[in-house]
């Protein structure tokens, strides 16, 4: 029984051997049809992206051999310049000079207004020079003691 046994053994070693070798031929053939798609596909694109490309190649060598020539005339541009500018500054100068005066006199006028706002204005408390707080509040010219005098405002006879 023993030699009976070992053949049975040996036997479904080799079915058990044999389905393993079919079952992992056939995931490799699913992954070979699969690659080959996969690579058909890329194929593909990559046959659409030369296409792209050429095409591009050739609107762009169309539009290189379409030369357009641009000439521009010339018009007398020295004599122009000198036309214009010449104007320009007989315009100009006389305005300039206009508006200068006009710049001028305005800022005299606002110069005399400042310094007659710094004359000495009475009419209204709080406009004009500051108390000085030692002759008109606190220490009183030709006091014989000298002595300060505590009150807030001017002093009144």
């Amino acid at each position: 029984m023993d030699l009976d046994t070992s053949t049975t053994m040996s036997k479904m070693a080799d079915r058990w051997r044999s389905t393993r070798t079919a079952r992992r031929a056939d995931r490799l053939d699913e992954e070979n049809d699969r690659l080959r798609t996969e690579l058909r596909m890329t194929r593909s694109q990559l046959e659409r992206e030369r296409d792209r490309q050429r095409s591009v190649l050739d609107a762009l060598n169309r539009a290189s051999e379409r030369k357009t020539k641009v000439t521009a005339k010339p018009r007398g541009g020295f004599l122009r310049l000198i036309l214009v500018g010449g104007a320009a500054y007989i315009f100009g100068t006389k305005a300039g000079r206009d508006r200068y005066e006009q710049i001028r006199s305005w800022s005299s006028s606002m110069k005399d207004r400042l310094t007659r706002q710094d004359a000495v204005d009475t009419s209204s408390p709080g406009i004009g020079p500051k108390p000085n707080p030692l002759t008109e509040g606190g220490v009183r010219p030709g006091d014989s003691t000298g002595s300060i005098r505590a009150t807030n405002g001017p002093r009144t006879a």
